[in-house]
């Protein structure tokens, strides 16, 4: 029995914003449509980015006639896409489902409803527990975010900032310093202060004393990330 558990839990979880769960409704997404997107998710994070019909089907009770004609409404509606890719080892061309429009039509629809003062309260709620113990406003990170990219954040770059919070733990404080750091040395990049963040992870830095000293020795060694 505790054999049969084990295999259970090594299965792992899908990754699934908070946000997207909260706002798919207001965006029009059916209930089959969000469940077909977890899915197609799931096969992501498990390292299929093509999953087939059968594959599909396998998980999910529609009909085949269903998802095929849910995943039609998905790409002609721009849900999502498919992309065209070559593995660079094999120099093979490959098809794969991208989710970005998902997010950035998730991304529209959230800046939207946050001028809208009666449902700000709703909306700030996904990112209100992992920032429950700073005093200014969850939103208040990704306003720090644009002002230093000088342009609207993507949704790739929203939803990175909003794993950083939710899923990996990272403080909104470590967070904004990763972001200084990155702009003091002239890389404004998402990924690259993804690096950073992982860098203090490994060298179990939780607060702002701590990076501020690793980097300034960091920078005075010249090693890069």
């Amino acid at each position: 029995m505790d054999s049969q558990i084990l295999q259970l839990l090594q299965e792992g979880a899908t990754s699934v914003s908070n946000l997207l769960l909260k706002m798919y409704k207001r965006m029009s997404l059916a209930d089959d449509e969000m469940m077909l997107l977890i899915h197609l998710l799931s096969f992501q994070q498990e390292g299929n980015r093509f999953p087939t019909l059968t594959e599909l089907e396998e998980r999910m009770s529609m009909t085949n006639m269903r998802l095929i004609q849910s995943l039609q409404k998905l790409l002609k509606e721009e849900w999502i896409s498919i992309d065209e890719f070559v593995d660079p080892q094999t120099g093979m061309r490959h098809e794969q489902y991208n989710l970005t429009p998902l997010y950035r039509k998730l991304y529209q629809t959230w800046r939207e409803q946050l001028a809208a003062p009666q449902v700000m309260e709703t909306i700030q709620e996904p990112f209100r527990q992992s920032a429950a113990a700073l005093d200014d406003e969850p939103v208040a990170i990704y306003s720090r975010f644009e002002q230093a990219f000088g342009r609207p954040l993507s949704p790739f770059e929203l939803e990175s900032i909003h794993m950083w919070t939710g899923q990996d733990g990272y403080s909104e404080e470590l967070i904004l310093t990763a972001l200084r750091e990155a702009a003091t040395v002239g890389k404004l990049h998402i990924r690259y202060i993804d690096r950073i963040l992982l860098e203090w992870q490994k060298q179990q830095i939780t607060s702002v004393e701590q990076a501020r000293l690793y980097s300034m020795n960091f920078r005075r060694n010249r090693q890069p990330l």
